[in-house]
């Protein structure tokens, strides 16, 4: 099966209040998080964009708001399913900006385990799977949109109802459970900084 065509999308709307203030504007390893989601998603997809209702010093890429205010992270998914379907592409790659450790490989491994499936994303403990770190297919369109005008917004829920596809931490390699240390506090961002300089030790 040939490789999807996507539009890459990078999460970067919250509000950041337990890491005091904008996350996509906050340097890791000397690049902004924002900056660092987009660099991991460009080999994988058409096109990058930045979904934000909120102002950003430096977007990376082309910046979309949400079309429906206060959503979450489902509300930035349905934001970028409108621009992927209006490119023609066949869904989105959806990766939050405060997963600054996801590298291109990860990347490139989630899309190639979507297949037929409607949504693919890695496997994470404790709570099942990374739904900000995931392909998902343009036919998920309709879920999401209900899922808008419902009570439950939850991504997680999203893609229980697709039967999306868990990516193994076995397939993604070593380390794998590191690389979804999320950045919600400025000590998420000093472990982020070690892993980095590890990295780059090597």
């Amino acid at each position: 099966m040939s490789r999807p065509r996507l539009l890459g999308a990078v999460l970067a709307g919250g509000e950041g209040r337990r890491f005091g203030g904008q996350k996509g504007d906050a340097l890791v390893g000397g690049v902004t998080m924002v900056g660092r989601a987009a660099a991991a998603l460009r080999d994988w997809v058409e096109d990058v964009v930045v979904v934000s209702s909120r102002p950003l010093a430096a977007a990376p890429a082309r910046v979309i708001p949400d079309r429906v205010s206060g959503a979450g992270p489902l509300g930035g998914l349905d934001a970028a399913l409108v621009e992927a379907e209006a490119m023609g592409l066949d869904g989105v790659f959806l990766l939050a900006c405060d997963l600054p450790l996801v590298s291109p490989a990860v990347v490139g491994k989630v899309v190639s385990s979507l297949g037929a499936a409607a949504a693919a994303a890695p496997a994470r403990e404790p709570s099942g799977v990374e739904p900000l770190c995931a392909v998902y297919a343009m036919r998920v369109r309709a879920s999401v949109e209900a899922r808008l005008e419902g009570p439950d917004r939850s991504l997680h829920a999203l893609f229980r109802e697709v039967g999306g596809r868990v990516v193994s931490a076995e397939y993604l390699g070593d380390g794998a459970q590191a690389t979804f240390l999320n950045v919600n506090t400025p000590s998420d961002r000093d472990r982020a900084e070690a892993a980095i300089s590890q990295q780059e030790e090597r």
